[in-house]
């Protein structure tokens, strides 16, 4: 009995050795896999990353060009005002011009009078200079010696008396009539030098304003030119936000294609790690429970910037969740602060851990942290808070992610979620599994009548769990260090450890 039963027990052995090998072999083509597609999805980010540095700085030069321009758009505005200004002053002066020179036309008439005039009266006076010249020589030529001759050639008194008076009194009116011309020969000389002075004041202002006005039409000249280069420069700003408006474009549609082969890559490295999850779980049964796991542990010491984070991934993770989905999931923030199986001791070292949770992986914490921090409620910032103070509905449970009903996952689920103990989500301790049927009949393996006192070791594997499923509840890989790839608490869902490392789940959760 004892010979024939050595023989099935080695044959067992070697079948159990076969499938350990066959499973390792397995699991290290879905780990090749995994780290393939793994590869692949930082490359394709590191591509998105370029993209969207290249939209960024297109999108820059977007803003500076628009700034530019809008630049312009006032230069121009004002020089059109001035423009303007100029040319009512110009019209102004126009005007001036105008009236300086009906008032210097009709200073030129006055003055051409005034000489006429003055002509006129020195003609008058040479004519008169000359009469009382011819008078006072014929009256030389002729004249008496006394009154006594005049009476005498007269004959009688009264006619002497008459002559006499009538000689006198051309003399004195030669000498009047000259005295008055010389007075308005004078006078008429004065009035001409005033009409030439004003005349000349009329001419320098004349020449002062057309040179105001020569300056206001170079300067209108110079800011029409200038409008009509900004104008230019407009229009090729224009050209140039055109172009780049297309350009931008294009690089949307590249950034979106990537962010779609990234997804792809996501939901298939997501696929991997579930199978690589089911695979190392076997064909047992997960046991989910519900509820929750109330712990308190110690309060962490966080600044309002770790609270703003812790917030923000919450609300990327589990915003509708209610508040004990999102206290959980920060509750197993905390929790790998306190997990000496992870290597990271901060808020912001969990969060940013490499392919930790995939909202910091895709983009969108950073992107909501950065631009949109409004939309994140009080509720995301009083579960931040309180997983903070050291409150926890998980226990001190490390990993979730969304389990969408999958009955291989075993853990404790609070809303879309299951959280876990360990990477590959298997029967936690205490908890009833559903064990598979046994491989060998009992009655040709009685185990009291095959050698119990020389090879104890072969009966111990057959009365308790078969050693395929060992491996998820005493998995080597679940007490790794994380600093070799840590558990992906918040990773893309199904994200399972490259290798042997602890693997991290992340939900679904918008």
């Amino acid at each position: 009995m004892k010979k024939r039963q050595l023989p099935k027990i080695g044959y067992g052995i070697l079948v159990l050795a076969l499938a350990v090998s066959l499973g390792f072999a397995s699991h290290a083509k879905k780990t090749d896999e995994i780290d393939r597609t793994q590869d692949e999805i930082d490359k394709t980010q590191d591509e998105i990353d370029k993209q969207q540095d290249e939209i960024d700085k297109t999108q820059n030069e977007i803003n500076a060009t628009r700034d530019k321009q809008k630049k312009l758009e006032e230069a121009k505005a004002n020089m059109e005002a001035y423009l303007k200004d100029l040319n009512a002053q110009y019209a102004t002066i126009s005007e001036q011009i105008e009236d300086l020179n009906r008032q210097i036309a009709e200073k030129e008439e006055e003055i051409e009078r005034t000489q006429e005039e003055l002509e006129e009266a020195k003609r008058i006076e040479e004519k008169q200079y000359e009469d009382m010249k011819t008078r006072i020589q014929y009256m030389y030529e002729n004249s008496q010696e006394s009154f006594l001759s005049i009476l005498l050639e007269e004959g009688n008194f009264a006619s002497a008396l008459n002559k006499a008076s009538f000689a006198a009194s051309i003399a004195a009116y030669d000498r009047q009539m000259m005295e008055n011309y010389v007075a308005q020969k004078e006078a008429i000389a004065d009035k001409e030098a005033k009409l030439e002075g004003e005349k000349e004041a009329l001419d320098e202002l004349h020449a002062s304003i057309v040179e105001k006005q020569d300056e206001v039409s170079a300067l209108a000249k110079s800011t029409s030119g200038k409008i009509g280069q900004h104008m230019n420069d407009i229009a090729a700003a224009q050209a140039a936000l055109n172009g780049k408006a297309d350009t931008l474009e294009n690089q949307k549609e590249v950034l979106d294609a990537l962010i779609a082969e990234k997804k792809r890559l996501e939901a298939s490295l997501e696929a991997a790690k579930l199978a690589e999850i089911n695979a190392s779980l076997g064909n047992i049964s997960g046991v989910q429970t519900s509820g929750t796991d109330s712990a308190h542990y110690g309060a962490y010491n966080a600044t309002e910037e770790e609270v703003t984070a812790l917030a923000v991934l919450i609300h990327c993770e589990a915003a509708n969740q209610g508040a004990a989905g999102q206290l959980a999931v920060g509750a197993v923030v905390m929790n790998r602060i306190r997990d000496p199986r992870f290597a990271q001791s901060t808020i912001m070292s969990v969060i940013r851990a490499p392919g930790q949770f995939s909202p910091v992986t895709s983009g969108r914490f950073d992107l909501v942290l950065q631009q949109d921090l409004g939309s994140v409620s009080q509720g995301c910032f009083t579960a931040a808070r309180r997983a903070i103070a050291g409150e926890s509905n998980v226990g001190n449970r490390v990993f979730f992610r969304t389990h969408r009903n999958n009955p291989a996952l075993s853990g404790l689920i609070i809303g879309d979620h299951i959280f876990s103990y360990t990477w590959n989500f298997a029967p936690e301790e205490g908890v009833p599994r559903e064990e598979p049927p046994a491989e060998t009949p009992p009655e040709e393996n009685p185990p009291e009548e095959t050698l119990p006192e020389e090879n104890p070791p072969e009966e111990t594997p057959s009365e308790e769990n078969p050693p395929v499923e060992t491996p998820p509840a005493e998995n080597p890989p679940a007490e790794a260090p994380p600093d070799t790839n840590p558990p992906e608490g918040g990773a893309p869902e199904g994200s399972a450890p490259q290798g042997s490392t602890p693997d991290g789940t992340t939900p679904e959760s918008s």
